[in-house]
């Protein structure tokens, strides 16, 4: 396990089933990053594009690691 993540019980997997919605968010959601990091390129440079998408990533890393809440279901 990766720094105390728990694996996904049978009842949350199949809880969220893939949708074709989510599948073109997240396709969607990468060219936007590319986008967004080429503009970054152009407009300050290499440094300053490589410095945010580092900060990107690690910001991404914490809050994938923050502690969610748990859900009771009604």
């Amino acid at each position: 396990m990766l720094f105390g993540a728990r694996p996904l019980g049978e009842e949350q997997m199949s809880a969220a089933p893939f949708s074709v919605s989510h599948a073109i968010g997240v396709v969607l959601a990468t060219l936007l990053g590319l986008v967004f990091f080429n503009a970054l390129l152009g407009v300050f440079g290499l440094p300053a594009a490589i410095t945010s998408l580092v900060l990107f990533i690690f910001l991404a890393f914490l809050i994938f690691l923050r502690p969610q809440p748990d859900r009771t279901q009604s």
